[in-house]
C-alpha cells in the first residue's frame, strides 16, 4: 500500500534509530526509486546497523550531548531562544 502511495512522487522519509539491519530490510521495498529525488534518511547509534543500510556511504558519527546541552536544548524547544519566558533555569 506504501509503495503504491508513493510510486511516481517525491517523497522524504526519515527513519529514527533503526536497531537493526533486518528493521531495514522488512520496509526497504516500500520506497520505489523512480530517480526523482526521493530520499530516505535513517539514524542509528549501531555503526554496524549504519554501514548496513549504506556501505557506500561513510555514516555521519555524532555525539551525545552532555546533560547542559540536554538541557539548553529542552529549554529552546519549550520556551524559544529566550528561556526566561517559560523555563526556570535550576534543574
Amino acid at each position: 500500500q506504501l509503495y503504491k502511495s508513493l510510486k511516481g512522487r517525491r517523497y522524504l522519509i526519515v527513519m529514527d534509530d533503526v536497531w537493526n539491519a533486518e528493521a531495514w530490510n522488512d520496509v526497504r521495498r516500500c520506497f520505489p526509486n523512480d530517480n526523482n529525488g526521493s530520499r530516505v534518511m535513517v539514524t542509528s547509534r549501531i555503526l554496524k546497523v549504519a554501514r548496513f543500510i549504506s556501505p557506500l556511504n561513510a555514516p555521519h558519527v555524532m555525539r551525545f550531548l552532555t546533560v547542559d546541552e540536554s538541557w539548553k536544548l529542552l529549554q529552546e524547544k519549550l520556551c524559544g531562544l529566550d528561556s526566561r519566558l517559560c523555563c526556570d533555569d535550576e534543574m
